[in-house]
């Protein structure tokens, strides 16, 4: 465990158009999906999508939420898009292009929720096909009671730093900003949460 693995981008026009509330009634719905077309075009060289986990004995019980102070194991993840679309998004609105800016900038925030979720299949073949431990929902910092502060613990524990080229500022921000850092209680003795179980294909099954 503990390594580093690519994972491949996936971005829905719908979702984002959802998101922006960008529907074909807008006078500007040409303009916004040209400029989608032109994104999307550009997205290979600005991504370096890389996830990684770390398994660890939890002997941080009174520091984390309560619902995982009764597990025995921890799992630290963290999943990244890079530097690179982060510079472009800043580079647009340099440019005054701000339909460009704001639009790529909804796109990292889909592109690494959708990694972060697609990177789930890897940690759960490791930790509960191989290794036999359940593993609870979700949880991260500044999310269910566990403090912003953790995400500096969580780089550390996965190595962040060497590994990927993460860092994190003062507050408590990553850096490449477009980082999630997050963590799966692990036991041998509970069930799979069933939010998380997964088909044979990486699809949700509820």
């Amino acid at each position: 465990m503990n390594n580093v693995t690519q994972i491949p981008y996936r971005i829905d026009q719908s979702e984002l158009f959802a998101r922006m509330k960008v529907t074909e009634k807008n006078p500007l719905y040409r303009k916004f999906l040209r400029s989608y077309q032109d994104i999307l075009e550009k997205l290979p060289e600005l991504l370096n999508i890389q996830g990684t986990f770390q398994l660890r004995a939890n002997d941080a019980a009174e520091k984390l939420h309560q619902r995982l102070s009764g597990v025995s194991h921890i799992v630290y993840c963290m999943v990244t898009l890079g530097s690179g679309i982060s510079e472009r998004s800043n580079a647009y609105f340099q440019e005054k292009d701000f339909l460009k800016g704001l639009m790529i900038d909804s796109i990292a925030d889909i592109l690494v929720f959708n990694a972060s979720n697609d990177y789930y299949a890897i940690i759960k073949e490791e930790v509960f096909r191989k290794n036999g431990y359940a593993l609870t929902m979700r949880y991260s910092p500044d999310d269910s009671l566990i403090p912003i502060s953790f995400q500096k613990d969580i780089l550390e524990q996965v190595n962040g730093r060497k590994l990927m080229a993460v860092d994190i500022t003062e507050g408590y921000m990553y850096n490449p900003v477009k980082t999630l850092g997050y963590l799966y209680g692990a036991d041998k003795d509970i069930e799979l949460a069933k939010k998380w179980l997964l088909n044979d294909e990486g699809q949700l099954k509820w």
